[in-house]
């Protein structure tokens, strides 16, 4: 059967209505919660009073005192950089020179 424009414009038409009133449900369920919640300072009668204090407890036994270790041993001296005439040495800076990557090594850069 042939679909005419009537058929059309009352299915887009039905469409529009159930889109437009999900829209208003889904505004509704969105809106209702906080407009019809009380504040904190509304719903409170008035203030209560405060708990007593509970018992304060023994003190726990101590433990036993660990052993000690022995001291580490002493690092040994660290390496110069290097002066600047030791940098000047392997040329300018070309990390793709086998020669000024074995500078660098030699002289430990």
């Amino acid at each position: 059967m042939k679909k005419t424009n009537n058929d059309a414009d009352a299915s887009t038409m039905t469409r529009r209505k159930a889109l437009s009133r999900l829209g208003g449900v889904a505004f509704m369920a969105y809106s209702i919660p906080a407009l019809t919640t009380l504040s904190v300072a509304h719903a409170a009668s008035g203030a209560s009073s405060s708990s007593n204090a509970s018992s304060s407890s023994n003190a726990s036994e101590a433990s036993e005192a660990s052993t000690t270790s022995e001291a580490s041993s002493s690092s040994g001296p660290s390496k110069s950089s290097g002066s600047s005439a030791d940098l000047d040495s392997c040329g300018a800076e070309n990390l793709a020179d086998p020669d000024y990557v074995q500078c660098q090594a030699d002289n430990g850069l």
